[in-house]
């Protein structure tokens, strides 16, 4: 069955499947889907994230 799933292309790749699996993680679980290719998250949690912490430093290192 899931190899007739796999073949129609209605079973995620391994890509899909990790980016699954980040989604899941603590790190991004404040995401929920709201609609088709539309996803909602707590702008707290997404500016208290590793990378966006990093990413606001190389722009205050540009900016001075």
């Amino acid at each position: 069955m899931t190899k007739l799933f796999a073949f129609l292309g209605l079973s995620p790749t391994q890509e899909e499947r990790e980016l699954l699996k980040h989604l899941r993680e603590e790190q991004a679980s404040t995401m929920r889907v709201v609609g088709r290719g539309t996803l909602k998250m707590d702008a707290s949690a997404a500016r208290s994230t590793q990378k966006s912490r990093d990413f606001v430093e190389k722009i205050d290192a540009l900016v001075r």
